[in-house]
């Protein structure tokens, strides 16, 4: 006798700005940011996708530590987590990639590029 084992298909990552994250995202995220300070197990990480004067930070939890201002892909879950000052969103990282020689302007144009072939498939 053989057990039919079922996997379900992960979802994907959607690339995030960081200010645009809330508690009420189902699923892992993906952002792109400078890693401004880092601890063992933390960092204070700014996005580096979104348009300067909008960029935002957020508290990513990592395993180990990351190095600091270096660009990094995070792909985790929000969480929220409330403090002294408040309710607060965090990013529990899964993993961080060091993406410190990436072309961020070129990888946007790529995004976008992909973005036009989608809606050109989907008509």
């Amino acid at each position: 006798m053989t057990e039919e084992r079922k996997y379900p298909r992960m979802k994907s990552a959607p690339l995030m700005r960081v200010r645009n994250l809330t508690p009420e995202i189902d699923g892992p995220v993906r952002i792109m940011g400078i890693v401004l300070s880092s601890t063992t197990g933390s960092a204070m990480v700014q996005d580096i996708y979104d348009d300067i004067e909008h960029a935002k930070s957020i508290l990513v939890i990592v395993e180990g530590k990351l190095i600091e201002d270096e660009k990094y892909i995070l792909i985790g879950n929000i969480l929220e987590r409330v403090s002294d000052s408040g309710k607060e969103i965090v990013l529990d990282a899964s993993l961080a990639y060091n993406m410190n020689k990436l072309d961020v302007k070129l990888y946007k144009e790529a995004l976008e590029l992909e973005e036009q072939v989608i809606e050109v498939l989907t008509r």
